[in-house]
């Protein structure tokens, strides 16, 4: 079986870059830790698309894309709302967009974005275990 495949996987990189994004914010790297907010959401909903479908996650980074794709759950318009303000670090942290100011990487706009992925992180895994994959 491929890794890709494996929600365990998923799941493990998932809260590598959820440790990251800590880590990061303790030590004041706040467009760092951003990106690695986002990309924790994004890894624990590809590990629960795995886990549902016993494939592998789209090629895709919009979260609310993969959001979409995750079954059998009712999500809190509190939880899709954090999920939606975590996507924006994505492009904004990895790309010097115009569109987009890099000064906007503050030390409130991080512990948000970890606040975030924590709250996303603690509704998901209360409601799916990952113990039996």
């Amino acid at each position: 079986m491929s890794r890709e495949t494996e929600p365990r996987e998923w799941l493990r990189v998932a809260e590598v870059d959820h440790r990251a994004a800590k880590h990061l914010l303790d030590n004041a790297d706040f467009e760092a830790c951003a990106f690695h907010c986002q990309q924790a959401v994004e890894k624990l909903l590809k590990a629960i698309i795995v886990k549902q479908t016993n494939q592998r996650p789209p090629y895709v980074h919009d979260l609310l894309t993969l959001l979409r794709k995750v079954g059998g759950l009712t999500v809190d318009e509190e939880i899709a709302q954090a999920i939606g303000l975590v996507d924006g670090y994505y492009a904004g942290s990895r790309y010097p967009l115009d569109a987009f100011d890099p000064d906007i990487f503050t030390k409130p706009l991080a512990e948000s974005a970890v606040r975030q992925m924590d709250e996303v992180f603690q509704w998901f895994l209360t409601r799916i275990t990952f113990d039996d994959t």
